[in-house]
């Protein structure tokens, strides 16, 4: 049997034929994942995995369903830690509301947070005076009959009590935001922001009404 010569058919098409260098980029990556492939397969068989290039699907299962639980459990470990993070902000500004400050058996009212407030900075307890400025705010909105004082009543709650006296609210605000920034964050307080949290709490108190006028109103109603 007599084979046809097709080699000048070839150098024809040969000639024709446009051969372009694939770009530089193609070729390292093509070398990495090969460097990646062969990695893998010399890690999968030191540590007697099952290799995709000849293992069976049972195998190819398992191992992706290793895999799947071991990130089932680093999400699950991670909202643990975030909600954890959540409740300790949460149990801290109970605390900030309780009052962790000892003054004794008897309750102190916004005048007795005050004087309390003083002795502390005149003991440079800077940190605690400014607490204690906070704690008296809380008392004079509950005596001015605006907000009831609540052991469990958060700061947002109190933000949207006042959102109707814009003064009162911004400078109760700001005295909150120092208030936490001392009590919770790495800041160490000073004289400054003892004055700075007075201040806040005069605005707050010249900008509420007096008690009388509320029960006044209220009878006149």
């Amino acid at each position: 049997m007599e084979f046809k010569n097709v080699s000048h058919d070839l150098g024809e098409i040969a000639k024709n034929y446009d051969y372009r260098q694939p770009p530089d980029i193609l070729l390292r990556l093509q070398d990495l994942l090969a460097y990646i492939n062969r990695f893998l397969r010399d890690l999968f068989s030191m540590l007697k995995l099952p290799q995709f290039g000849n293992a069976d699907s049972r195998g190819v299962a398992d191992l992706m369903q290793v895999l799947v639980i071991i990130a089932g459990v680093v999400g699950a470990v991670m909202v643990l830690l975030l909600v954890a993070s959540r409740l300790r902000t949460l149990q801290a500004q109970r605390n900030l509301a309780l009052g962790s400050i000892v003054v004794g058996d008897s309750p102190l009212d916004s005048v007795g947070w005050l004087k309390l407030a003083q002795e502390l900075e005149n003991n440079q307890s800077h940190r605690e005076a400014c607490r204690a400025i906070y704690m008296s705010v809380l008392h004079l909105l509950d005596e001015r009959n605006v907000v009831p004082f609540s052991a469990t009543r958060s700061n947002y709650e109190y933000f949207y009590a006042l959102k109707r006296m814009q003064s009162v609210a911004e400078s109760f605000r700001r005295l909150v935001d120092s208030v936490e920034y001392i009590w919770f964050g790495d800041k160490q307080a000073n004289n400054d922001d003892f004055r700075y949290c007075m201040e806040q709490s005069r605005l707050v108190q010249d900008g509420l009404p007096l008690k009388a006028v509320n029960e006044l109103s209220k009878a006149g109603r």
